[in-house]
């Protein structure tokens, strides 16, 4: 599976946010993540990192 995990990267540190994203929309300045079992999530920042390999996604904010 292509499952990834949310991270957002605020003050330095990095905090989980969301396990098991399928779905990722930006609306202006927010970003949606819709999860595996159809969960949703908005938060307001901007993607700066997309690690397919490693299924890890950081959001700043």
């Amino acid at each position: 599976m292509c499952e990834s995990k949310v991270y957002l990267l605020k003050n330095g540190e990095e905090t989980l946010l969301m396990e098991d994203v399928v779905k990722i929309e930006v609306d202006g300045g927010k970003v949606i993540l819709q999860g595996l079992l159809g969960e949703k999530m908005e938060v307001e920042g901007r993607i700066t990192l997309m690690d397919m390999r490693s299924h890890k996604i950081l959001l700043e904010g």
